[in-house]
């Protein structure tokens, strides 16, 4: 959360404690989650997503992967709005495309996933950097209309309302289940977040 020195100050420390490693290369996940923004109540009234899904739960003809893709193709144009309004991006770290980036994630449902296209990285690795890539591209297609929004209301739209957060929480148990340390750290820590695993898991969601 803006603001936030103290926090913002204890992820900047665990950063720079991975000076001292001696290998690398290395990806650690830090273990703290961050505070969400209090949301206003002029945010609250003024803010919709400016695409419309519908319910994940009516998706199940189309197949996961397929609606994921349908569901990138339609943020695309949000995000190219997003990235044209503020002048850079977040995405990009994996060396995917978007789409790519959707294929490779929902290869991890299927068995054995897709092999890593990156020399020197792991299947771990890249999954993490893909998912990465996702969840941003996600975050600011949707913020590309004008106006604020708290973090809340963003988080509560991506859990509630996409494929993506179903391919998250269906990756959650088979990343706990791998050999690969970034995967089982990814299950962890890293996908889908403490506050969010508990929620999924009401049969009324």
């Amino acid at each position: 959360m803006p603001g936030d020195a103290a926090f913002q100050s204890r992820v900047l420390r665990a950063t720079l404690e991975l000076l001292e490693v001696a290998e690398g290369p290395i990806i650690v996940d830090y273990d703290e989650d961050a505070a969400a923004a209090p949301v206003t109540d002029e945010e609250a009234e003024g803010w919709a997503c400016p695409v419309n899904f519908g319910n994940p739960k009516n998706d199940e003809e189309t197949g996961v992967a397929a609606a994921l893709q349908r569901e990138i193709l339609d943020l695309t144009p949000w995000h190219d709005l997003s990235v044209e309004r503020r002048g850079r991006t977040t995405v990009g770290v994996s060396g995917f495309e978007m789409e790519e980036a959707g294929r490779y994630v929902t290869s991890f449902l299927d068995d054995p996933p897709a092999e890593s296209p990156h020399e020197g990285l792991t299947m771990g690795d890249v999954l993490k950097l893909a998912c990465d890539d996702l969840k941003a591209f996600y975050f600011e297609a949707v913020t590309a209309r004008p106006g604020d929004v708290g973090r809340e209301q963003l988080d509560n739209w991506f859990w509630s309302e996409t494929e993506l957060a179903r391919v998250f929480m269906a990756l959650k148990p088979i990343c706990l289940a791998s050999d690969d340390h970034t995967m089982r750290g990814m299950g962890l820590h890293t996908l889908v977040p403490r506050n969010v695993t508990g929620a999924w898991n009401d049969p009324d969601i």
